[in-house]
Formats: C-alpha cells, sequence, structure tokens
C-alpha cells in the first residue's frame, strides 16, 4: 500500500509571506470605494471592499426598513432617505413602471443616489427599486462614496469611514484588487443556499454557528414488488457545529463536528436499532500569501472537497492542498486519503488532482482536471470469487459551468474520459452530463425552464478484458439546484443513479412564488447505453433482466422554504417511478418522499 506520513507533509508546507492589512496607503482619503456589509448599530462590518473610478453623485444600496410618508422620508440601515419633488422612481424590472413613496415596503432593496443635507440624511436624486431582490442580497448595505477617514480599532482592525460610517474591514472581508480574489476563508458547501449563521467573538476572529436538521424518508416499493414486504422509514437526526479562528487575512482554522442518528422502520414492523455517529468532518489550517513571487494558498486536514454540481467530488477527505491564483487564473494540487473507517468500497484509497480553471467573469469558469484513484487492498484472496477486488480509475475531465442574461440563462457542462483498473479488467470509457436553464424573471413568479441529458458509455462486451462501464469518482453527489433554493440529486430523487452505462433525459420548470419560496417539477427518462442485469448504485432494489435497455421514467416534486421564523429551512421532495421493459413485465411503480426541516444557528 502507497502512504504518505503527515510530518513529511508538513515539510513540505511552502514558506508564505503574509501580504500587508489594507490600511495607509491601499485606500487613503479621497479614494472612491464601494463597501458591501451588514450594519451592526455601531460598525458596518465589510463583506466586500472594491475601489471605484471618481463620479459625481453618491451611492446607497440596501433594504427599506421603514417609511414614513407623512415625513417624506424612509430608513434605510442607518440612513435617513429624504424624499422631494425631484425624486425620480425606477423600477429596475421594468423602465415604464415608476413607484412612489407610500408604495415602498419592507424588504424591497433600493439602489439610491444623491447627496447628503445633514449627517445620514440623504436626499435622494434617483430612485431604482427591486420588488424581488436577490437573496443573496439580503441584509447587505452598499455604500458607494469616498473614504473620508482611515484608522485602526483598539483591537487593530482596520476601519474606513465612509458616509460618515466606520467600515471594519475584517479577515474574512473580500477585497478583489488584492493577490487573491477572496481573503482567507472557508469554502462554504455549494448546495447550501445560504451559509450557516454564525456567533462572532473577539472582533469576529472567532465565530461559531451550526445547524440542527430532521429528516423523514418513506421508500415505498422499491423493490419493483408491491406483494412483497420492502418498503423502510427513516428518521434522520443531525447536529453540527463549526467554528472558526481568523488569525488575520490570510490565515485561519476550521474545525465541524457531527452528531447524527437514525432510526430505520421495516414494512415488516421491526425496528432497526438506531445508528449513532459523531464525527469530525473537518479540521483544517489554510494560509495564503506569496512564495516565490507568486500567489500561492496551502491547506492541512480534514477538509471538504466539493465543486459547483457534486459531479466528480462532494466529501470530507483528509489531505493537503496548494492553489495557485493570477488574475482569472487558478492551478490546484492535492493529495488525498480517507482515514477512520470509510465505506468498504473507499477503503486503502489515496487519491491525486489537478485542476487548471478559467474564471472569464464572475461566477462563470472553465476548468481541465486529472484525478488519479489508487486503491490498494493488502492480502486480497484472489481464488476467492467474492473477494472485494481493487478499482483504481484515472480521469481526465472538463468543467463548464456559467451564466448570461444578467444570471438569467445558466449552463452546466461536465464529461470526463476514465482509464485506470477494475478488479481484473482494463478501464476505458466516458461521460458527459450537461444542462441549460432559463428563468424569465420579469414574469409572476419568476418561472423557469431547464433541460438537460447524462451519459456514461456501457461494456457491450463483458468478457474482452475492458471494461467500457463509466463510472463517477464515488465520491460524487449529483446534487445541485437551478434557480430554486432547494438543492436536490437531479439526477433523480428517488433513483438517484450513479452515471454508469446510462443515458437521462430530463426536463423541468420551476417557479419562485416568494424570495423564499421555490417549486420544481421535473421528468427523467432513464436508459441503459447497453443492455444489462446491473444498475451501478441506484436506489431501486432489484435488477433488470438484461434484455431491453428501458427503465423508466421518474417524475420528481421538490418544495423549499427558507428562512422561515427566520432560521428554519423546510424542503420536499416526491418521486414516482414508473419501471420500464427492462424489469420483468409485473414490476410496479415505486415512491419515495423526503421531509427535512433545518434550524440553522
Amino acid at each position: 500500500m502507497r502512504s504518505i506520513s503527515w510530518s513529511f507533509l508538513l515539510l513540505m508546507m511552502p514558506s508564505l509571506a503574509m501580504t500587508d492589512e489594507p490600511i495607509t496607503g491601499d485606500f487613503p482619503i479621497g479614494t472612491r470605494v464601494e463597501v458591501d456589509g451588514r450594519w451592526d448599530g455601531e460598525y458596518l462590518e465589510a463583506v466586500k471592499l472594491v475601489r471605484e473610478e471618481a463620479d459625481e453623485f453618491l451611492e446607497i444600496k440596501g433594504f427599506v426598513d421603514s417609511v414614513d410618508e407623512q415625513a417624506g422620508s424612509f430608513i434605510l440601515g442607518p440612513f435617513t432617505i429624504l424624499i422631494d419633488s425631484e425624486t425620480d422612481f425606477d423600477d429596475s424590472e421594468d423602465d415604464e413602471k415608476s413607484h412612489e413613496l407610500g408604495e415602498l415596503k419592507p424588504g424591497w432593496r433600493l439602489e439610491i443616489e444623491g447627496a447628503f443635507t445633514a449627517d445620514r440624511v440623504f436626499l435622494a436624486k434617483e430612485i431604482e427599486v427591486d420588488t424581488s431582490p436577490d437573496r443573496a442580497k439580503f441584509g447587505l448595505v452598499e455604500l458607494e462614496g469616498y473614504v473620508e477617514a482611515e484608522e485602526r480599532d483598539e483591537n487593530g482592525i482596520p476601519l474606513l469611514t465612509i458616509h460618515g460610517i466606520r467600515c471594519r474591514i475584517g479577515p474574512t472581508t473580500e477585497i478583489p484588487g488584492e493577490i487573491f480574489r477572496k481573503s482567507a476563508q472557508r469554502r462554504i458547501q455549494w448546495d447550501d443556499e445560504r451559509p450557516t449563521g454564525s456567533i462572532r467573538y473577539l472582533d469576529g476572529r472567532l465565530s461559531i454557528g451550526g445547524r440542527i436538521k430532521f429528516t423523514n424518508d418513506t421508500r415505498t416499493n422499491h423493490d419493483l414488488e408491491e406483494n412483497l414486504p420492502g418498503d423502510r422509514v427513516d428518521h434522520k437526526w443531525s447536529a453540527s457545529i463549526e467554528a472558526t479562528w481568523n488569525e488575520d487575512r490570510h490565515r485561519f482554522l476550521f474545525a465541524k463536528g457531527r452528531w447524527k442518528s437514525t432510526n430505520i422502520v421495516e414494512e415488516d414492523e421491526l425496528d432497526i436499532a438506531p445508528d449513532q455517529d459523531l464525527a469530525l468532518e473537518e479540521a483544517y489550517y489554510f494560509q495564503q500569501g506569496t512564495h516565490l513571487g507568486q500567489s500561492i494558498s496551502f491547506q492541512i486536514g480534514r477538509m471538504d472537497f466539493d465543486e459547483g454540481r457534486e459531479w466528480f467530488y462532494d466529501a470530507s477527505l483528509d489531505g493537503v492542498r496548494w492553489e495557485w491564483e493570477e488574475g482569472p487564473y487558478s492551478i490546484e494540487t492535492s493529495w488525498s486519503t480517507l482515514l477512520g473507517a470509510p465505506p468498504v468500497e473507499l477503503e486503502y484509497r489515496q487519491n491525486r488532482m489537478l485542476i487548471g480553471t478559467w474564471r472569464p467573469e464572475s461566477r462563470t469558469h472553465a476548468s481541465i482536471y486529472i484525478i488519479d484513484i489508487v486503491q490498494d487492498r493488502p492480502g486480497i484472496d484472489f481464488t476467492d470469487p467474492n473477494a472485494l477486488l481493487n478499482e483504481s480509475p484515472f480521469f481526465i475531465g472538463f468543467q463548464s459551468h456559467g451564466r448570461k442574461m444578467d444570471g438569467d440563462l445558466r449552463w452546466w457542462v461536465d464529461g470526463a474520459y476514465v482509464n485506470g483498473i477494475s478488479g481484473y479488467d482494463k478501464i476505458s470509457a466516458f461521460g458527459i452530463d450537461t444542462t441549460i436553464a432559463r428563468q424569465f424573471d420579469s414574469l409572476p413568479m419568476q418561472p423557469y425552464i431547464f433541460g438537460g441529458w447524462a451519459w456514461g458509455s456501457g461494456d457491450r462486451d463483458p468478457d474482452d478484458g475492458t471494461d467500457e462501464n463509466f463510472r463517477q469518482t464515488g465520491y460524487q453527489d449529483n446534487n445541485g439546484r437551478y434557480f430554486g433554493v432547494s438543492s436536490y440529486r437531479y439526477l433523480g430523487v428517488l433513483m438517484r443513479p450513479e452515471l454508469s452505462n446510462l443515458s437521462v433525459l430530463t426536463i423541468g420548470a420551476g417557479l419562485r412564488p416568494t424570495r423564499d419560496s421555490s417549486i420544481d417539477l421535473i421528468l427523467h427518462s432513464y436508459n441503459q447505453v447497453e443492455a444489462s442485469t446491473e444498475i451501478r448504485r441506484s436506489r431501486i432494489r432489484i435488477s433488470p433482466e438484461g434484455l431491453h435497455r428501458e427503465l423508466g421514467t421518474e417524475l420528481d416534486l421538490v418544495l423549499g422554504l427558507t428562512e422561515l421564523w427566520n432560521n428554519y429551512d423546510l424542503d420536499l421532495e416526491i418521486g414516482y417511478f414508473q419501471p420500464g421493459s427492462a424489469f420483468v413485465t409485473t414490476a410496479d411503480p415505486a415512491w419515495f418522499t423526503s421531509i427535512q426541516v433545518e434550524y440553522n444557528f
């Protein structure tokens, strides 16, 4: 078995020189900037700080708190906004529509140009009204103007004064003009609609947050035989708590622990003993800086390997990771394994990854990657026909995810060629997954449509010594979302297949009745590429006959509600599977229902 010691990895750790904090010289008095942050009643805790070109007007962007028609004003964060007869209202989505002061509602987002008449009193010249703002902006106040003062607080945290408001430039403030695109901060899981809330201590250096989750899953007739007992209900409780210690803008420590309890009730009314698990999901050190004139970040420990659609990985692995950045380009390399008690199919695996990425604009990227997985099980008895053999795939892949039309048009493309070893056979296979989605946010309830096709090659001749069945890495989740608030298994919430010897055609549509809710309706059609008696990693518990390729169709309904009572989220998934001719003619439909309630703190 190949091995590598942690002491050796520590010796390999690069000596990264820390760059200076953003203070004197970076944003001197008179510099025009835009600062986005959250107002806590005393400071604006800056999330992002950007240098801007000089302009005649000052700007304030944020959410309406309250309206006083009699006084001709409204409150937005720390500011009183005055309206007079010359104030011009415009609707952000309809150029021909205008608003009046009395129409404004708390929660609407406004972009205001104007000038100050007194301390924190702003006379509006132009106001653009957004009645259905992006949730990512919720709670943010954005100031665009000139730096009026520059100082540090008693704890050494840099402060910039803009519009008379002191803005704290903390260790997690994003400053795109720096060497790195973002400051040192933990990577939020891609499938989270929002990061967990957090409680901050020690001037923001220590933040603690977490979540409590309850899930009730009901699997009905997943053996496609109504007359045989096989239904089950899973009751799952889980809780996680996480802590981040930001040493400065370029170094932090992160840890996340999780407790989980699962109680499974089978159809024969025999309760399986609850399975309780306490685990350390993540615990790592992150550092970024310059080394030999290059911008490099370094990470070591148990960390989250995650990417947009979770097509090639979404897993907590133990390892080391380096990343180089230069403008829109980055190269990431890592070595990882899974210590402790991994699932049996992932035991004795080591992973080496190399990913090159180009980001031409925000939320748009193209990547090429190599993933080399080496599995070396000790003491395999090759005379035992039931022995668990090694699978060591080598992936060469590409990925393109992006947005156009102000985010109303989105696409996802993932593909890979894989070779290597599977048991006694060589691997030579290819897979691709493409999806496009379009939202019409000017229409009532902001409807959207999407469609996609996923295809993973199959093996025409299982006895020729070459396995042509495509397979994913084993770390994938195939989990994402389109324009809704809930992420879900986009290849089917019931079937949940791995993309192997499979063609999946998907069409769907959704609605956003409110900013914090969404409804998706999705139809999947499944066909094997080559007729086979095997389906690789699926929730269906019966094998096809191997004579026909039509596995069947699945209709899914996904409902998402977020920010219920501020910190609660609710997800509902319903899946209905109608088996096709690949199964016995007497095969019956299957159902899946899942309801999940989550509390974030």
